[in-house]
């Protein structure tokens, strides 16, 4: 059936040869953004070209079709067409249509970004978004505030002649961070583990800010930024303070672990809200969700008469439209 959508190890679209994001190699498969738990060695992989330059080599497909965000690609009698997510350079959804029917994956995906940025939403028929914050408690505050709040906390702290650190993830968050903070002043040095990224970043077209690597000298005048896990070099420190940036930052038992001492929300993926508006945005009249709290968010739809289901329920569960 053309018109079917299946999950097995990755969402699939078997009446067209076609894989979004698969766990596991495959023969032709849509990689939505470079993190590693999205990109596989496939046989062939359609993805931006941003999105090739950061993935990897160990993670790198095999081969390739490098396509821009508003250029369509047919793929046997239906037409493919990559547009943003705001999720991180080079990230994209997948707009599919074939006979009068359309599929829209998101990927990771965020509808608003600092300086009011709104990420579009095409129509579709059928939707396949992701729900990482999908519970009601995941509601973040607004973007640019949560930014100005955070350049507060790091110029208070340098003030006090404290390191600030900020914990963020190392591709993507990491950098656009060091843009957003630019602004008010600041500037940066990186833990070893975010330096090769921001190299990449800035091979991949997107121009950062001042920084240096953190290599066990004094630092003065800077804001630190390091992963989340690990924090042996930010331990050898002489006076810091850490805030996680993320939106776990809305879940207590998880920002704990962490040990951070302060938490912003501000995050990379869509809140409850906003993934409640990309539904009513997109016009879908099927809804199904990935990734995250998948059965959740499934259920809130259907309280609001939509129909959706949590693709990943079930392995080998398939769902004919």
């Amino acid at each position: 059936m053309t018109r079917e959508v299946v999950w097995d190890h990755g969402v699939s679209l078997p009446g067209h040869r076609l894989w979004l994001d698969p766990l596991v190699v495959r023969s032709f498969a849509f990689i939505s953004h470079a993190h590693t738990d999205h990109a596989r060695r496939h046989k062939e992989a359609l993805l931006t070209p941003q999105t090739l330059a950061l993935i990897p080599e160990a993670r790198r497909p095999r081969g390739w079709r490098m396509l821009g965000y508003g250029e369509p690609l047919r793929r046997g009698d239906g037409t493919m067409t990559l547009h943003p997510a705001g999720h991180m350079l080079g990230s994209a959804q997948l707009h599919f249509e074939h006979d009068g029917w359309s599929v829209l994956y998101t990927g990771d995906f965020k509808l608003r970004q600092p300086g009011r940025i709104e990420t579009v939403v095409p129509k579709a028929d059928v939707l396949i978004t992701e729900t990482t914050y999908g519970r009601p408690h995941f509601r973040f505050g607004d973007p640019d505030e949560t930014l100005e709040l955070i350049a507060r906390w790091c110029r208070r702290a340098l003030d006090s002649r404290v390191t600030p650190v900020l914990l963020c993830h190392a591709l993507g968050k990491t950098e656009e961070v060091m843009l957003q903070l630019a602004q008010y002043g600041l500037r940066f040095a990186l833990e070893k583990r975010c330096a090769p990224c921001a190299r990449q970043y800035a091979m991949a077209g997107r121009s950062l800010p001042d920084w240096i690597e953190l290599n066990g000298e004094p630092i003065d005048d800077r804001v630190v930024i390091a992963p989340p896990v690990g924090k042996d070099d930010i331990r050898r420190l002489d006076r810091y303070r850490t805030a996680l940036i993320s939106g776990w930052a809305k879940d207590p038992d998880f920002a704990r672990l962490f040990g951070a001492d302060a938490t912003f929300d501000l995050s990379d993926h869509c809140d409850f809200d906003e993934l409640m508006e990309v539904v009513q945005r997109s016009g879908a009249e099927q809804v199904y969700t990935v990734h995250g709290y998948t059965e959740d968010f499934a259920r809130s739809l259907r309280r609001k008469g939509v129909r959706a289901w949590a693709l990943e329920a079930n392995e080998q569960l398939a769902l004919a439209l």
